[in-house]
Order: C-alpha cells, then structure tokens, then sequence
C-alpha cells in the first residue's frame, strides 16, 4: 500500500483517468481498429501509467502495463492485426490492472494472477501477429542458423511462432537490407548522429559496468532507459532499422530486470554485437553509405540467444563435467576474446536472501592466526603493489623483480598454510606471470599491468573475506582465466610450431571500469596493528617496574602520613591537658616526634615525586613511540591512486615520495588519508594538465607531485604539492562573491593566502555545475576540518601556471598541548604555545586606524588587533551576569599577544598572562562537536573546567569582524518569498516536490512540461528553475537551452531533477547551461534544498 496519503489519493485519482481513457480507446478502435492517432495515445496514456506506477512502487501495475503498451507499439508499427481475441485480452489486462491499482491504495487483496495475465497477453501477440509477406522469410525462420562464438560453433534454432519474443517477425530481407533513407533536415540530422552516439557511449559503457555488478538493478535501469531513449529517438527521425534493433535491445534488458533471463558472457556478446549493428546504422542514416548490416540475420540472432537462455532457465547450473571440459578447451585453445573484465561483483543483500549472515567457508576460525594472517598478507599484498608499480617505470630492475616473485611464493605459502585454496591459486597465477617477464617471455606492457593488479585486488578480496566473513563473491576462475591468459599468449616452442598466425594479442582493459580493492570502503581507514620491537617492549616493562617500587614507596610514605595523623592527635590531647593543668613549665613529650616525622615525610613525599615524574614522563614517551609509524605506511596507497586517476583522465603523471621515514602517530595517519586522497585527485583532476596542454606551454608531458612529509619544532608538517596550473586568484574572488561568501570590497583587502583559504570554506567550489559528488565544495572542507581536528593548520603557495603546493602543519603530540594560561574578564583561557610567537605591552598612542581597523607593529609589520573578549562576545553571555565584574585596568599599557597561523597574524588584547602549562585535552560532548573558536577543552590543577582557544578560528572571526563587513548593506531586500519555477510532467513527483519547497518557504508556480514553463517563465520572473529532463512537448534539456538563449536569462539558476545518472547525462545538463543535477531515483530533499539555497 502507498504510505503517503496524499500521493496515495493523487495516483489512485490519475490511474483511474489514465484507464479510463485507455477503455474508451479500446472502443473507438473496434470501430476504426487503423487509426494510429488513437494507437499512439493508447500507448502514451499506458506509457504515463507505468511511470507513475514506477514512482510510487507499484511494480505489478507496471509490469502488466509494460505489456499492453508493448502490444500498442506492434499494432502501431503493423506487426500485428487487431481482432477481437485482442481486444478481449487488453480488456482483460486493463481489469486486472485497475484491481491491482485498487490494491495498491486500499490494501484489499485483488487476487490478481499476474503471470495468468502476463502469459495471455503475451500470447495473443502471436495469435494476433499478421501474415509474412515474404515466403522466404519463413523458410529462414525455419531452419537452423549456425552460430560461431569465439572457438567453437553452437548451433541454436529459432521456433516457428515464438512471436512473444520477436519485434519483427515479419520483416523481409528487402527490406531488411535496404540502405535506411538519409535524414534530409540537416539540423535534425546533426542533433541525431551527436545524441544516438551519446546514448550508444552510454548503453556500451552500460554493459561493461553490468558485467562487473550483474545484480545492479540500478545498472540495468539505466541501460533500458538509454535502449528506450534510442528508440524513441529514431522513430522521431524515421530511422526504422535502429529503431528495430534499439527496441530488441530494450525487450532484452526488460527480460534481465525481470529475471527471466539470467547475464551470461554469451548474451553480452550478443549484445555488444547488437549494439556495433545499430553503430553502423546510424551512421548509414546520417552519411547515406550503406551499412551493410542485415537487420533481418542480427534480429534474429539476438532472439536466438534470447530464447536458448530462456529455456535453459535462471537456476540451470552447467554440470561439472561441461566446466571440465570449457577448461580444456581453454588450454587447448590459448586465443581469449576480446571482452575482458575485472571479476569481483559486490553482494546485495537481496542475493543473500535468508543468508544474509551466513559466514563463508574461507573464513579462518582460529583468532590467533587469523590475526597473523591479516598482518602479514596486507604487507605482503601492499609490496607486491608498490613492486609492481615500481617495476612499470623501471622494467629491467632485476632486483625488484626477485623481490616480488619472494612475496608471491611467501603469500602463496601461507595462504596453503590457512587452506586458503582460491587465494593460493591466484597467487600461483601472479607468480606465474611474473615469472614468465623475469625470463623475458613475456613483455610488462601496461595491458599485462593491468591484468595482475587485477589479480592482486581479487586476493585482497579474498583476504578478507578469509579474515572477516564478509562474502567478497570474487569469481575466482575467471579471475584465474584471465592471469592465465597472459601466459597461454606466449608464442609455443619451435618443436610445437604451427603454421604462422597473426600473435594472440592481450586485450586491452578498459582500467576506468576497474574497481580498486578499497576493503570496506564505506567505513574508515583503521590501523589494526603495529610492530613493535622486543627492546622497546623491554623498556617498557622496566620502566613498568620502577612505577611498582614507587607506587609501594608511595604506600609506605602513606602509612608515615596516618602514623603522623595518630601523633597529632595525642598531641591535641596533651596540649589540651596542659592547659587544664595550667603548668608553663611541662614541655610537650611529643613536639619532638611530630617534628621528626614531618621532616621524614617531606623528604620522601619529595623523592617519590621526582621518581613518579621521570618514570611518568618516559613511560609516555616510549608509549608515545611504540604508536609511531613511518609516513611511508599512508603515502604507500597514494601511488596506485595516482596510477588510475591518471590513466582515466588521459594524464602522465608521476609521484615523488620523500621523508616517507618520517613518523608520525597512528592517529595521524588514520585521520589523514582521505584529506590526502582529496588533495591528490584535486591535483590530478584540476591542477594538472593534459600532455598536449603542458607541451604547448613548454612544460615536459609527464606532470609531478610531490608527496613530502617532514617534522619541525613542533609539528609533523605534510606537503602535496604539483607542477599544473596552479589557482586562480581571480575566479576564487568571482566564485566567492557569486556563493555570497564576501563582498568585493572585503576580497580586495585580503592578502593572496587569504584568498587561497577561501576555497577550504563550506560550500565554496569553482565549478559551475553541481551533481551529488562533485561541486558542491564539501571536499576540501572536508580537507580543513579533519586537519583542524589533529590541532593543525594548512598553509598554500601557489605561483599562476607553474606550481601549487598544500602544507598541513600537524600537532605531534595529540593528548597532550604546551599551554598558555590567560585571563579574559575573570575567565581563564588556554592557547597552544605554538600560534604564540610573542606578547607585548601596547599603549593607546600605539595603536593607529588603517581603513577602520586598529593596527600596532609588530616585528616591522602592521597586524590588526582586537579585544579577545568583545571578539568571544563574552558580554552577550548568559554566564557573564553571574560573574563577579573584573576592575579596569588603570594602567596606560595593555596586554597583547600575538597569534600567527600560517602567514597571517593579528594581536588580541587581554587582561592577563597567567602562566604556560602542560594541559590534557579533555574529548569534547557529542552534544558540542564542534564549536567555532574552541579547539577543546582541559582541565586545571585547581579542578576549573578551562577552556582551550583555537587560534586558526580567531584569526576568522577577526576577519569576518572587519568594519566593511558591518557597514555593506544588502544591494537589493526581496521583501517576498523566493519563487521558484517547477516543471515535472509527473504528478506524483511535482507533488512531492512543489510540497518539499513551500515547506522550505519558496513560493512555487507549477508547469506540466516544458514548454509549459517557457510560456511561464515570460510571464514572470523566477528566482530559479527546478525542471524535469524527460517531458512531452519540450524536455528538460531544451527548456534549458532555450532560455540560455535569452540575455536576460543568462544567471537564472537552472537545476535538473531527474532519473537520467550517467556521466554522459550529467554532462549533456551541463552543456545544455544547468547550474546542478540532482538524481531523482535516489532523490536526496536535503540535497536539493541545500543545492537551491546556493543559487536563491
């Protein structure tokens, strides 16, 4: 049943109408069963009722919808007559339809049989299919076609009258093989040679992401909206013979959606196959050469294998013995296709079903070993990667090809070791390979790179699979086939010659599509274990001894203090007696004892502390050591990053690592590698250039980044730095006054470094196209938070065109700070020593106004200076009240410090400098997070809760506190709600949505296509345009064209809310004008909110 009332009413209401309409079709079509109009608004009105179906969840309405309409498309196209036997059967379809519908808003079961009907449906097609015209074409149909594939040849046959499956049955070989007629309109023909090529990129790129996520429903979707599009597309343009073919292709990925056919390499074939037929018609369309594709034998070919996986069934499993004899095959016959593709597919939980948590039979069940085996096979893995990386740019290093074979034999034997059957295997296969290059009988070429980082990434998988029991569903004799492949390419001794043949060739990989073996990727980069050596657990253990002698010196130095405590109080009672005694000459027996003690105790209480504090001191220390690791364990996974990132934007570029010895803590390293890895594809993605682009400019075609990482007096400091473009002062400034973070007037005051900072704000991205992953400038926020968590900093130099370098300045010590105490109006504050260059005692004649700001000098420069407690707005607090009211200073001079962050630093006066302290930082509430201006907080000797400042958020507040801030009044006040433009075909979606915005507080006019809201859009004006791509009358993408062509129109944000999420579509939007691009199948209201109020 559909939760929401109000969409619940709204499809129960159109469903009725759109039924409604198509029953009064039906009628009029048994009076004048050829009239098209009426066929195609049948079609439309069944069309309509799918997608809504669709949106709201109805899938049994659409699956039965899905049919009436595909029997309105044959009668249109003539393939089938219509009859009474047909007309009874859409009327059949459209009751049960109309119950199901009643089910879906009233929750009363309808006792629909959908596959009763389904199968009727289907049926009458054949039943109701007309006559051939074309003898010949029968004979064909009846006889059996021979297929080859790949090695051998399969004879498969398709059935007289399996019309159910068939598009065109009737279609002759005259027309079939006729060249399609030229698309006159040279505008139109244009427009449908750029979009079929586009959506044939789309369907190619489709299918190869299917055969690594067979199960993505997602995937399959896309790829029957893209077939269906080119369907369409070439009905418009008259282009029969694609239409044909694109049609076959969309009833195909329909049968996989629905499970009634399952995805094998065979059917890819086919359908790579289709798709290079439906290449050459379109270009035969658009040139008027002819093709030479015979639609009639590639129709017929797709339907072949259709109907033999059909009869096979989803759960026919090949016997072992028929796997057998494939893998002779396979060594008999070296030659692999052409189709190669990486083998691991990611589980859903769907493919579990009630075995969701059902742990693999790899999975090692002792814990001991199984941690051992973690920990060595990761390093082994991660040297066998950075070996192989190594060994591309170096091929003739002998040595680090010994070194990789070394850990392939060792991981090969531990793997036997755990009976790790699949993981062994592989890495046979790896060493195989790799000795196969170390003999030179193989060539390290970039395809033969690729192969065995495949098969590094299926045993990482595998690994931890066996080390966790999470299913990883690695195929693992494909994977093996593949690496196997590499060395059954090698030419077959002279003994064993053949007659000459061109060279098996190893196919090329299409690396974009790889995945790369980040093991859990959604959860975060953890170190699980470090080594530690034996001497410094040693250490530890003797430092751990002295604590005990000290704690039990402690203990005895306790018993004194009691002893003295029982001596006190006799001499109480003594004293008291003397006095009742009145006697001045008794001396007190115990004056001398109480006074020994004391000494005594005093003496030891000073020498254990002592003790306590050094064994304390060095005791952190060696902890603190044993959590330190090199750099070179984080920079190691940066460089198969640079690989791939590299290789998929057609770049050359190299990473340098230096000071990878340097260590850092464990926590450093945790928390820094996404910073890293946004930083590094920021560099590769906008910073560096193309081959051709640097040639052009004189720079060499192989780009540089370095990774660096090195220590300084008090931090771990980590540089990314690259020889691209460098940033852009001048459209930072623009996108910072287009995002409304500043006025002009503010920029023009900023330094260059405070203009580079610009780009970490929240928000802040120059890109001028949104999707849900790119431009939303989240992703160097993200950069700045994670670096200010560690207690650091990050600094930029950027030199136009030449160079760009990112410095994270990093605290080294993550518990513990070197303080320095102050009070502002009576509360006590603590600074990190490292931001205090200096104080200094500043008058009132010091102190100068430079365009409205106060300015001292200091160390020969002018900086700014501020009250440190008007700029906490320690006035406005509630607590300030209840506090006792700190005296004036009387004094002339007042007390500044002064606080640098990078380049930039300015003064804050205070009330006092209390002291410097080493202080612990206490974790901050769940509940605070994360407060502006507070790094953490401590707490002090006397048991105060003390506040800790963080100086990089001073230095913003102060900027952000410039008079020219508070003096720059808004240009224009809109005392009326935004109003936004909403175009959606939809309903049910343009209700959910015109219900979302007013709920935000924008005023919302509503079109029902698009060229409903072009005629809207002049009769008004509009703050933005929310529209949907794929409408009647005028898409989504031409509404945006169109009103790009007006001056007028040129800012109005534009935003696209649809299910189109490939890459090509997101970029078809942005070619189009669209400022973002928001997926409607995974509709994200948060995200489209936070997408407008960027642009309203």
């Amino acid at each position: 049943m559909i939760e929401d009332e109000e969409l619940r009413n709204l499809y129960q209401i159109s469903s009725e109408e759109r039924l409604q309409q198509l029953k009064s079709g039906l009628q009029y079509l048994q009076k004048y069963p050829d009239d098209e109009t009426t066929l195609k608004e049948l079609r439309r009105e069944a069309h309509s009722l799918r997608g809504d179906s669709r949106g709201v969840g109805v899938e049994s309405v659409e699956t039965l919808v899905y049919w009436v309409e595909k029997i309105f498309g044959h009668l249109i196209r003539q393939q089938i007559v219509f009859t009474p036997q047909l007309n009874n059967r859409l009327e059949q379809g459209l009751a049960a339809i109309n119950r199901l519908v009643q089910e879906a808003v009233t929750e009363q079961p309808s006792g629909v049989d959908i596959d009763g009907v389904i199968e009727g449906l289907t049926g009458i097609i054949s039943e109701a299919q007309k006559p051939p015209s074309d003898a010949s074409l029968d004979a064909k149909v009846d006889q059996k076609w021979e297929l080859t594939l790949h090695q051998g040849a399969v004879p498969f046959a398709i059935a007289p009258g399996d019309a159910a499956l068939s598009e065109i049955a009737n279609i002759n070989n005259e027309t079939a093989q006729s060249v399609s007629a030229l698309i006159e309109d040279e505008t139109l023909r244009e427009l449908y040679h750029i979009t079929s090529l586009e959506r044939l990129q789309n369907l190619e790129a489709g299918l190869r992401n299917l055969t690594l996520y067979p199960a993505d429903e997602t995937i399959l979707e896309t790829l029957q909206r893209e077939a269906h599009s080119l369907t369409g597309d070439s009905k418009s343009a008259g282009v029969e013979t694609v239409e044909i073919l694109a049609r076959s292709l969309e009833e195909i990925l329909l049968n996989l959606k629905h499970q009634q056919i399952v995805l094998t390499q065979k059917l890819i074939d086919c359908l790579e196959q289709g798709l290079t037929a439906i290449h050459r018609l379109v270009e035969e369309s658009v040139t008027g050469q002819p093709s030479g594709v015979d639609v009639t034998e590639v129709f017929d070919y797709l339907m072949e294998v259709v109907l033999e996986l059909q009869q096979l069934q989803p759960d026919a499993v090949p016997s072992d013995e028929e796997e057998k004899e494939d893998q002779e095959d396979f060594h008999f016959q070296p030659t692999i296709d052409d189709h190669t593709h990486p083998f691991i597919t990611p589980l859903l939980k769907s493919e579990f079903k009630g075995n969701v948590t059902q742990i693999p039979s790899t999975f090692i069940e002792d814990e001991e070993f199984r941690d051992i085996y973690r920990t060595t096979s990761e390093e082994r893995l991660q040297k066998l990667e950075a070996g192989l990386l190594h060994l591309e740019k170096h091929p003739d290093d002998e040595t680090t090809l010994e070194e990789l074979l070394r850990e392939a034999h060792s991981l090969k034997g531990d793997s036997r070791s755990a009976d790790l059957e699949s993981v062994e295997t592989l890495t046979h296969a790896v060493e195989d390979v790799l000795l196969c290059i170390k003999k030179q009988q193989i060539i390290l070429t970039s395809e033969v790179s690729d192969r065995l980082y495949q098969g590094l990434d299926a045993i990482a998988f595998l690994v931890h699979e066996a080390v966790t029991g999470q299913h990883s569903n690695v195929d693992t004799p494909a994977v093996l086939k593949q690496l196997m492949a590499v060395v059954a390419a090698l030419p077959l001794p002279e003994s064993l010659s053949v007659p000459p043949e061109t060279p098996a060739a190893i196919p090329t990989i299409a690396t974009q599509d790889i995945p790369t073996p980040s093991i859990g990727a959604s959860e975060p980069y953890r170190i699980d274990t470090i080594r530690v050596p034996t001497r410094e657990l040693d250490a530890l253990m003797t430092q751990a001894e002295e604590l005990t002698v000290t704690k039990i010196q402690i203990a005895h130095a306790t018993a004194e203090i009691e002893e003295l405590a029982r001596l006190w109080n006799k001499w109480k009672a003594f004293n008291k007696k003397q006095h009742r005694q009145s006697s001045s000459l008794a001396t007190n027996p115990y004056q001398e004892s109480i006074q020994k003690a004391i000494d005594s105790l005093s003496l030891l209480a000073q020498d254990n502390s002592t003790k306590l504090n050094l064994i304390a001191e060095d005791l952190k220390e060696k902890i603190g050591n044993l959590r330190l690791l090199p750099l070179s364990t984080l920079f190691q996974f940066f460089t198969r990053t640079v690989r791939d990132l590299a290789k998929q934007q057609g770049k050359e570029v190299e990473l340098i690592i230096e000071g990878g010895e340097t260590t850092a803590d464990k926590r450093i390293l945790e928390e820094m590698k996404d910073s890293l890895m946004h930083l590094i594809r920021n560099a590769i993605d906008h910073g560096i250039e193309t081959p051709a682009e640097r040639e052009k400019l004189g720079k060499p075609p192989i780009a540089t980044i370095w990774l660096r990482g090195y220590q300084s007096t008090h931090h771990i400091v980590i540089e990314i730095a690259d020889d691209g473009r460098g940033l852009d002062i001048k459209k930072i400034k623009q996108t910072a006054v287009k995002r409304k973070l500043y006025h002009p007037e503010q920029l023009e005051n900023m330094t260059s470094s405070q203009v580079y900072s610009l780009i970490f704000a929240p928000g802040f991205s120059t890109r001028t196209f949104i999707t849900e992953i790119s431009g939303r400038g989240i992703g160097l926020d993200v950069v700045r938070t994670n670096v200010e968590r560690l207690k650091g900093s990050i600094q930029i130099e950027s030199t136009p065109g030449q160079k760009c370098t990112f410095r994270l300045q990093l605290g080294k010590s993550l518990a513990t700070l070197n303080t320095l105490l102050l009070k502002v109006q009576g509360i006590i504050y603590a600074l990190p020593m490292e931001y205090v260059p200096g104080s200094l005692l500043v008058s009132q004649d010091e102190i100068s106004i430079i365009k409205g700001r106060e300015m001292i000098t200091w160390d020969g420069e002018k900086v700014p200076v501020v009250d440190l407690g008007d700029l906490l707005q320690l006035s406005n607090s509630p607590g300030y009240i209840s506090r006792p009211k700190v005296e004036q200073q009387t004094s002339e001079l007042r007390t500044c410090i002064i606080l640098k962050v990078g380049e930039e630093q300015a003064g804050f006066f205070v009330d006092r400098l209390l002291d410097t302290q080493e202080v612990v930082i206490k974790p901050q509430s769940q509940l605070l997070k994360r407060m502006h201006n507070i790094l953490g907080a401590t707490i002090l000797p006397s048991g105060e809760v003390c506040m800790i400042l963080h100086p990089p958020d001073l230095l913003k507040s102060l900027q952000k506190q410039s008079p020219s801030t508070v003096q720059i009044k808004p240009n224009k006040i809109i005392p009326r709600k935004p109003s936004i433009l909403l175009v959606e075909d939809s309903i049910y979606v343009r209700t959910q949505e015109q219900r979302l915005l007013e709920k935000a507080g924008y005023e919302v006019v509503i079109a029902v296509d698009g060229l409903d809201g072009y005629r809207q859009l002049k009769k008004r004006n509009f703050d933005a345009v929310i529209s949907d791509v794929e409408m009647p009358n005028l898409d989504g993408l031409s509404l945006t064209t169109k009103i790009r062509q007006h001056p007028e129109y040129q800012d109005l944000p534009i935003i696209l809310v649809t299910t189109l999420n490939s890459d090509e579509d997101k970029r078809r939007g942005a070619d189009a004008g669209a400022n973002a691009y928001v997926i409607k199948g995974k509709f994200n209201q948060e995200f489209l909110l936070e997408t407008l109020e960027k642009f309203v």
